[in-house]
């Protein structure tokens, strides 16, 4: 309803002049309920994730320009200086594999099992270039791939288990050392197996001192850690 601006009696909304006194009473334009509420409550943005990510895009067009300028100068000096690509081969392997990491460390893959996943791959692709390039494959296969899918099963499963279990706290470190130890068995292991010395009390004993700091470190943390560090460690590291 509208009033008239003159007698203030109610009026039709398109009613005009007043019945009343006569008066011309302007037509109000009120606009639907939907506008004003969009309108009341408009939609807030945040700009900084946006540039942020336009700042990392720099960043990472930047080293990618540099890994390509290092690679194909070390290719070139190589060449010239044997005829042949030598160490290059080394140097530009490592070099690749590191920019591989950079790329999965500047949040282009949001997915933590691709992550896990494609870390490990660059990992194997770089050790075996590195066996490879030497002419046969002496402890690629023996050592760096089981130890490397491994460390890679072992992180998927760790991940798998904080996400099913919805652990929160120190217990993700308590599940972290746990990860921990399975890790530095296996490696243990296997590193012992390429030496020929796969004693099974040896292993143990190995494993044993190996393992004795860490779980010094979860018992000092779970019963002698005072409370107020506890608080300030979980605050900084958002556990």
């Amino acid at each position: 309803m509208a009033y008239c601006p003159k007698c203030g009696i109610k009026v039709e909304r398109d009613n005009r002049p007043c019945p009343l006194c006569n008066f011309h009473i302007p037509k109000v334009h009120e606009e639907s309920d939907e506008v004003l509420r969009v309108k009341k409550f408009p939609k807030t943005t945040n700009p900084y994730p946006t540039y942020t990510r336009r700042v990392l895009n720099r960043i990472f067009i930047f080293i990618t320009l540099l890994v390509f300028v290092a690679v194909s100068l070390m290719f070139y000096i190589d060449y010239e200086l044997n005829n042949t690509f030598t160490w290059s081969r080394y140097s530009n392997l490592s070099v690749l594999a590191g920019w591989v990491l950079i790329y999965f460390s500047f949040g282009y893959v949001k997915n933590y099992y691709k992550i896990i996943i494609g870390i490990g791959i660059d990992a194997l692709i770089l050790l075996f270039g590195l066996d490879r390039f030497d002419g046969s494959l002496d402890w690629f296969i023996p050592l760096a791939f089981p130890i490397v899918t491994g460390t890679t099963v072992i992180g998927i499963c760790y991940w798998s288990v904080i996400r099913a279990l919805s652990v929160r706290g120190f217990n993700v470190i308590g599940f972290l050392f746990i990860a921990i130890v399975i890790l530095t068995m296996w490696i243990n292991f296997f590193i012992q197996s390429y030496q020929n010395k796969t004693n099974p009390l040896n292993w143990i004993i190995v494993t044993a001192l190996q393992l004795l700091p860490v779980l010094l470190i979860m018992l000092y943390v779970k019963y002698g850690m005072p409370e107020r560090i506890k608080q300030k460690i979980a605050r900084k590291f958002h556990l």
